[in-house]
Formats: C-alpha cells, structure tokens, sequence
C-alpha cells in the first residue's frame, strides 16, 4: 500500500492511494504491473503541484485618462503702442493735421484729409485702426482733452463773431454728447482738474452782458458764476487750478486785468 499527502496553503488536501501490487509468480508480467504502479504515482505528484500553484491576477483594466484637457490659447487682441501708432500717422504726412494725443496716452484725436474733406478720427491702443467720428469744419481750432481723459471738445473757431463753437464727445463710446457749446472768448473753454466741468464765456445780447459759465459734462447743464453789463469785451478764462478759475477782464481803457475767482466743488 502507498500513502501520499500533499497541502496547499491553509488548506488541507490528502490523497490516498491504496495501490494492492499482487506480485504474479509470473517473471515476465511483474514489470507491467510496477510500471502501471508508477505512472499511478506521476500522476498523484503532478496533481499536487496543480494544488501549489497561484491563481493567476485578473487583467487590469486600464485606467482612465484622468489628465486635464489644456487650456485653450486666448485669441489675442489686436492692439498697438503709441509709438506704432505715431508713425503710422506720421507716415500719411500732410493728410493728417491737428494731432492731439488724450492725457493718459491711451488714445489720439486728429484730422485726416480724405478727397478734400476733413475728418475727425479717434484712435485707441486697443484698436487695430482709427474710428470716424464726424466730419471736420474747415475752420477747426483743434481739440480740448479732459484731463481724466474720459471727453474732449472738438473747436471750430468763427472769425467774424469772433466765437469759438465746442462740440462735447464720450471718448469711450465716442458718442456726441453736445453739440451747442459757444463761447465768445478768443480762447476755447478750460477744463476743471477733475475733468468734470470746464469754464467758458458767453456774451447774452438781449441784455448786453458778458457772463463766465461753468458746464458740468454729467448733466449737460451750465450755470453763471460771473457776469458783467456794458463790458469791453469778454471774459478769457486763462486757467481752473482746483477751487480758483483765473481769468482776463478788458476794461474801458483797454487795459486787460487778471482776477481770481473761488470755485467749490
């Protein structure tokens, strides 16, 4: 009789054989019997080693892409320096006159000549060309910037009445916000440092009297802060620095007189 144990792990796993070898008397058949005795024993060892080996690790699935998708490339804007801009307006030569560049330099005014007429363009660093804003007076006087860049005034001055006509422009929208500012100073208004306001003279014919008004751009609204009857001519604002406006008087000799005027706010 052959007795053989295998284990696997934990578990306990017995095989039993119970080979009976009758020895035949006959010589020649007991080597056919030992071997079918061995090959019985081959196969119980196989057997045991199936027992010992580790089952196999299911395939990994693959693991997802987890990475973030790259951002998308801004499209960027089209802009240009000061400086490009410059020469791109120097390079048109005498087409291009009356050039005025906003206080914070992110912007310019100016008149370019197009088939014998005139007219008023905008150009902003963020832009990739000048904007049209109106057509040009052949007697512009140029352009009066607030100076927190925000408006300007296009002049057209009249030689005969001797007046000077202002036309108020959003330099953001480049919106006309009015069209019907007139002063009869030899000199276009001034502008209050904040860039809210700006002072010009006026004459009012029905009663002959010279008044020195202050405009306020949000309202489109002005108010007299100075008059005078029978002058000799009008006032000339020469400066607003902070809460005084300085201005020229002419009086009866014809003399000119400079005064201070207080302002709030």
């Amino acid at each position: 009789m052959l007795v053989k144990r295998c284990y696997h792990g934990t578990v306990k796993q017995q095989f039993l054989i119970s080979c009976e070898v009758v020895i035949l008397t006959v010589r020649n058949k007991r080597l056919l019997v030992l071997g079918t005795a061995g090959a019985l024993l081959i196969a119980l060892l196989s057997g045991c080693s199936a027992f010992n080996k580790p089952e196999a690790s299911p395939a990994a699935s693959p693991s997802p892409d987890i990475s973030a998708s790259p951002s998308p490339t801004p499209t960027p804007t089209s802009s240009l320096t000061k400086a490009a801009i410059q020469a791109k307006l120097d390079a048109l030569g005498d087409s291009v006159y009356d050039v005025s560049w906003s206080p914070n330099s992110e912007m310019v005014a100016f008149i370019k000549d197009e088939n014998g007429s005139g007219n008023v363009y905008v150009w902003k660093l963020s832009s990739s060309e000048a904007a049209l804003v109106s057509s040009a007076d052949p007697t512009m006087d140029g352009f009066s910037w607030a100076p927190d860049s925000r408006h300007f005034l296009i002049n057209v001055g009249h030689m005969g009445p001797g007046t000077i006509t202002s036309t108020l422009i959003d330099s953001a929208s480049l919106e006309v916000l009015d069209t019907d500012i007139t002063t009869v100073s030899v000199s276009p208004p001034v502008w209050s440092p904040d860039g809210k306001h700006f002072a010009l003279s006026v004459d009012d014919e029905t009663n002959n009297t010279i008044k020195l008004l202050i405009y306020t751009v949000a309202s489109n609204t002005s108010v007299s802060v100075l008059s005078s009857q029978n002058s000799y001519g009008p006032y000339v604002v020469e400066q607003w620095n902070f809460e005084t406006i300085t201005y020229t008087e002419v009086t009866s000799t014809g003399d000119r007189i400079e005064s201070t005027l207080a302002v709030g706010d």
